[in-house]
């Protein structure tokens, strides 16, 4: 028997996208090219064949994502219908597949599906990969396809086109999360500004150096691990305006500045010069720049730290001793 999944109160469309995103989720540990089959019972109710390559585990997983989809505001009812070919417990048994709605509302748990064997033995099978015999009482559900007058249309799969998908959903899941994190820490940084200037002014507890140099190190990670924002400009606007009135604030905070040496000023005006080299470097590499991040990690950073540092003594450092 091949691997099977019934579906209802879905229409083909839905269907075909749910299949999609289950396979753009899984594409690494795909094969190179698959068939799917779909066929219609009813305008409601679907059968997919999935292809033979997909193992036991990875067609528990489908039944459970295809009843609970992401980005769907409903749920769907999905069974599966195979034999087992892979684990001891089931090995060579006629299996019927299926989400125990009640039970999983009941415990909160969702990430597991419940299989009934052809001997009638329930087991609920959890994703981290353990097998549990369970006290409930079900009948094994047979699924005849040769009796099914139905006419199946052939889906190709090609693993290629999955992996550009998949990096297109990867970047737009980056964005998101980068968007994200930058109206946190901006809105954070836009209220300890002030904050620091008037603790370091007006508490002598707070009068420390070690002060400034954290902000600093904690913008500059904050920069490095975030690199992509500085492809927005108004993103890089945003944090230009918070770095020079940071700066304005750091360099003023306390008469111990007035003449204050190389290293603190260098300390201080990092982040700004940071801001200008990771800009310049997303406007000159453009894709290279994700590439040689990710391909060089720490060698790369380090490059661009010491630009930075240079960029701080020679440029920005002489202007604002000249303003201080």
């Amino acid at each position: 028997m091949g691997k099977y999944i019934v579906i209802k109160k879905c229409i083909k469309e839905e269907l075909k996208i749910i299949l999609n995103d289950w396979l753009v989720m899984y594409v690494n540990g795909l094969k190179s090219k698959m068939i799917f089959k779909i066929a219609e019972i009813n305008p409601t109710v679907f059968v997919l064949e999935v292809d033979k390559s997909i193992d036991d585990t990875d067609f528990f997983y489908m039944v459970n994502y295809f009843a609970y989809p992401i980005d769907f505001k409903k749920t769907f009812e999905v069974v599966g219908h195979t034999t087992a070919t892979k684990h001891k417990t089931l090995l060579n048994k006629n299996i019927y597949v299926f989400n125990n709605e009640r039970e999983n509302e009941k415990n909160k748990e969702y990430d597991n599906v419940w299989i009934t064997t052809e001997d009638n033995k329930t087991y609920k099978f959890d994703f981290g990969g353990k097998f549990k015999k369970m006290d409930f009482d079900n009948k094994y559900k047979a699924l005849n396809i040769d009796d099914l007058s139905v006419t199946y249309e052939q889906i190709n799969i090609d693993k290629k086109e999955l992996l550009e998908k998949a990096k297109i959903r990867e970047d737009e899941k980056s964005k998101r999360s980068i968007a994200k994190r930058f109206k946190i820490i901006s809105t954070i940084f836009l209220v300890l500004i002030p904050l620091m200037f008037l603790t370091n002014k007006y508490f002598a507890y707070f009068q420390d150096e070690k002060l400034m140099i954290w902000s600093s190190i904690l913008v500059a990670m904050w920069f490095t691990l975030d690199y992509k924002i500085f492809i927005d400009t108004r993103r890089t606007l945003i944090c230009l305006l918070l770095l020079l009135w940071g700066i304005v604030f750091e360099i003023n905070a306390k008469d111990i500045f007035t003449d204050i040496d190389t290293f603190m000023l260098t300390t201080v005006t990092f982040p700004l010069s940071l801001l200008v080299v990771i800009w310049a470097g997303n406007k000159l590499l453009g894709a290279k720049m994700d590439y040689l991040y990710n391909k060089l990690d720490r060698l790369f950073v380090l490059v661009f730290f010491v630009i930075a540092v240079l960029v701080s003594i020679f440029v920005f450092n002489p202007i604002f001793r000249f303003f201080k």
